[in-house]
């Protein structure tokens, strides 16, 4: 199957903003875009345009999505097209009218614009192999209009038999070489459909009709699924005037067709494996075998290590191919693969294999062995997976992880092995040395430790353990440092350094980001006050305010306390939140932010363009500046990401916001912003994060000197 060049999409959305960022970067990869406000309009342009997929808002006046996605349904031309429709709503009442409507997919704002692109290109693949069974159908409904039916007459005690010269073709026989009598008809059938129509001509022997699927084998060897009816025709109950009649359909193409549907529902396209519904779904049944028989049964999770450098390197059709290698060497070793057997026998173990995720596999072993064995398998698997893949130009050897969990040792519940597997895959990631990591007791410690170190986090805030540091944001026009961003770190007494995504997180799940917060608060209050006039009269500080903070009841009393303990300006801070935060909780945001404007605080929204990027958002809630993420950004060197990087700018000086770009470290990067307008600059191309002392040192220089290339890779 060829994929259809440049396909068109047309964005339906009445935000401007959402219909703007879904067409840069659908055109970015490789799509052909229209766009419609409001549902009449979209009617219009697509029975106008007749595009490959629609992309369409649930939310608008007048026509709903869903509306709108029925009545195209409705029309010849929008019965197959692919629909996806897009909303921040994620009841599961919305999801099914969505599907009752006649959707293809359903995705949730806020939306991945790269991972949308791959969405929508695995919806038009999809979309394409329906078409094709439609095809296969129609062509079907063909034949039988012209009779593509054989038939047949038996007069049972002579044991003579009529057949239409289409009954012959359809087994690729002549009538000299098929045979005489009615029994001749078995040896044309496929080997073990045998039993079932000899069972099926002694019935009709004695005048029982029936009804009966088989499949034939022709002379050159391949195999057809026929329909095949028989009923009495004689009145008489005399068995010596009894007389069959029947008919012969082939019905390959229908059965051919049923089995692509499911391939559609339990198999990926790209490597032909099960896909994760289907391995859960087989993970069911052997659990509940396993239980059953007091047996065993292994999970065994695979992962590719940094796949994603081979897409990035080689692009996305290289990558597949190397996941298509991949799962055919998996699936190859599936059947012909010999482990050790247990002692005392017991017989090569079922394995089936599943492409869980993008770089991911699932193996499950039925009827496992000893837990050595099951390790065997998994060094076995991870062999095949390191082995040399040849592509055109270019040899690739990957390294992998597995991930192991044997039922009933490690759980007895289907879901609960696979997480156990997964669990052990994530031990295996994080310790180097170990490819193979099989679930313990050990990896069940791991929620002491983490419980330990929740309390090792509750004392670092207590006893001021946790430091703060700045890192400069620049205006390049100016040459100067304007603002600084407070960054929390936790230099633990016996662990070292510890991540802060992983304390961070902790503190989140536990409620002690609160404390955390005012911590940092009182620390950033404390250290402007400590500079007094060695700040410039415009410097800010932000601070980052997760949403566990931002719902706190108590967030704008305890705001107004450090500052006031302090004696510090409002306008000294900036919050930094999230897209996703604020989106929660619309109204509530609305207020919320409206206070922190009140009090003199600016607000930045951090991360832009990976979640909502709503105009209408933007527009109604009191925010001051737009922080381009460090995705986009890392992108432009290599000239992607120029498109999404320019609209945020345009939206930002548009609306009078400012906009900052994080994560900047090469000059390539920095020259692409000056190009598109924005000035202000954060990221190692300047500075890392810094002591108070070594930020106040920094402002006391007359001014910034750009650098031409990147600052030293952090160790």
């Amino acid at each position: 199957m060829t994929a259809t060049p440049n396909p068109h999409i047309l964005v339906v959305d009445d935000d401007p903003l959402t219909r703007m960022m879904a067409t840069e970067a659908l055109r970015e990869g490789g799509f052909a875009t229209s766009e419609a406000e409001d549902g009449v309009r979209a009617l219009a342009a697509f029975e106008a345009l007749h595009p490959d997929l629609v992309l369409l808002d649930v939310m608008m006046p007048g026509l709903t999505g869903f509306e709108v996605c029925r009545r195209v349904r409705a029309t010849p031309a929008g019965e197959l097209v692919p629909i996806i429709m897009l909303t921040g709503l994620d009841d599961s009442e919305s999801v099914e009218q969505a599907f009752d409507a006649g959707a293809t997919d359903f995705i949730s704002k806020p939306i991945n614009w790269t991972l949308l692109r791959f969405r929508i290109r695995y919806v038009l693949r999809s979309a394409q192999l329906l078409k094709e069974l439609v095809r296969n159908k129609e062509s079907l409904s063909s034949a039988q209009r012209i009779a593509r039916l054989g038939s047949w007459e038996w007069f049972v005690p002579a044991d003579e038999v009529q057949r239409s010269a289409q009954y012959y073709r359809l087994f690729g026989q002549q009538v000299d070489t098929f045979g005489e009598g009615m029994d001749s008809l078995v040896a044309h059938v496929y080997g073990p459909d045998r039993p079932m129509v000899g069972a099926a001509l002694a019935g009709a022997r004695k005048g029982v009709g029936y009804q009966l699927t088989y499949r034939v084998v022709w002379p050159d060897g391949s195999v057809r699924t026929l329909l095949e009816t028989a009923e009495r025709t004689s009145d008489s109950d005399d068995p010596q005037a009894l007389l069959m009649e029947g008919s012969v359909q082939d019905i390959t193409e229908q059965v051919e067709a049923q089995r692509r549907i499911r391939q559609l529902a339990y198999f990926d396209p790209l490597t032909g494996l099960p896909n994760r519904e289907f391995f859960r779904e087989s993970l069911l049944s052997a659990a509940a075998r396993c239980l059953r028989n007091d047996s065993r049964c292994a999970v065994m999770v695979v992962d590719i290590d940094r796949f994603a450098r081979i897409n990035d390197s080689l692009g996305p059709e290289r990558g597949d191919q190397v996941l298509q290698v991949i799962g055919h060497r998996l699936r190859e070793r599936m059947g012909d693969r010999t482990p050790a057997e247990p002692a005392g026998g017991g017989g090569l173990p079922r394995l089936k294999v599943a492409r869980l995720a993008a770089d991911e596999f699932g193996i499950l072993v039925s009827d496992a062995g000893s837990v050595e064995d099951v390790l065997a398998t998994a060094h076995e698997l991870l062999q095949v997976v390191q082995a040399p893949i040849h592509v055109p130009g270019q040899d690739i050897t990957l390294s992998a992880r597995v991930g192991v969990a044997v039922m009933p040792d490690h759980a007895t519940e289907a879901e609960a092995i696979l997480k156990a597997a997964e669990t052990a895959l994530n031990r295996a990631k994080r310790v180097t040395r170990e490819s193979v990591a099989l679930f313990s007791e050990e990896m069940k410690v791991a929620a002491f430790l983490r419980f330990t170190l929740e309390g090792d986090l509750r004392r670092a805030i207590g006893e001021e353990e946790l430091q703060v540091l700045y890192q400069p944001i620049v205006d390049v026009a100016r040459k100067a440092i304007v603002k600084a961003e407070a960054l929390v770190r936790w230099p633990h007494l016996a662990r070292g350094s510890v991540p802060p995504p992983e304390f961070i997180s902790l503190a989140e799940e536990t409620g002690m980001i609160v404390p955390l917060t005012r911590a940092v608060m009182e620390r950033v209050c404390n250290d402007i006050a400590e500079l007094g006039s060695a700040l410039p009269p415009d410097f800010r500080i932000s601070i980052n305010l997760s949403g566990v903070n931002f719902m706190d009841a108590q967030l704008i009393p305890t705001v107004r306390a450090v500052l006031d303990g302090a004696g510090v300006p409002a306008s000294r801070i900036e919050f930094e939140l999230t897209e996703t935060v604020l989106m929660r909780d619309l109204d509530y945001a609305t207020v919320i932010l409206a206070q922190l404007r009140e009090m003199g605080i600016r607000v930045a929204v951090d991360d832009f363009g990976t979640g909502y990027s709503s105009l209408a958002y933007l527009r109604r809630l009191a925010v001051n500046t737009l922080k381009i993420d460090r995705s986009f950004v890392g992108e432009l060197d290599d000239g992607q990401g120029v498109a999404i990087v320019k609209a945020v700018i345009g939206l930002a000086h548009s609306l009078g916001l400012e906009v900052v770009a994080e994560g900047v470290e090469t000059a390539a990067q920095l020259e692409a912003l000056r190009q598109q307008g924005c000035n202000l600059i954060q990221g190692y191309l300047f500075a890392r994060p810094m002591s108070i002392r070594a930020l106040a040192q920094s402002l006391a220089c007359a001014s910034v000197t750009l650098p031409e290339s990147p600052a030293p890779a952090e160790d």
